[in-house]
């Protein structure tokens, strides 16, 4: 378990790190607002800059997507906390007991 735990942690500081860089992303290319009142001359975005925005607008959101279903199957693959060691022991038996039933019921066929 500690292993998942670990890969979920892993997971989780991913996309920490993919939130950030495409904050950074949006700092970095983001057009000037403008407000009434106010002048300011500026560099207007080349049509080039933007077609980067929006490769890295699709980059990341595809990175964020995909991560945050990594997350979910981490999630989901830890065990239940009402899964006890008693408890998985007492699955495996019945488990057990199944496959041993399914082979006499085959034997039984056979006769």
């Amino acid at each position: 378990m500690a292993d998942r735990l670990t890969q979920l942690q892993d997971t989780i500081n991913q996309q920490a790190d993919h939130f950030c860089n495409s904050i950074g992303i949006l700092q970095q290319y983001s057009t000037p607002s403008k407000f009434p009142g106010f002048d300011r001359s500026g560099s207007q975005t080349p049509q080039q800059q933007q077609q980067e925005v929006s490769d890295y607008a699709h980059l990341f959101a595809t990175l964020i997507a995909r991560c945050a279903k990594d997350i979910d199957v981490l999630i989901e693959s830890l065990p239940n906390e009402d899964s006890s060691t008693d408890l998985q022991v007492w699955w495996q038996a019945l488990g057990d007991w199944n496959k041993t039933t399914k082979k006499q019921e085959n034997d039984w066929k056979k006769l």
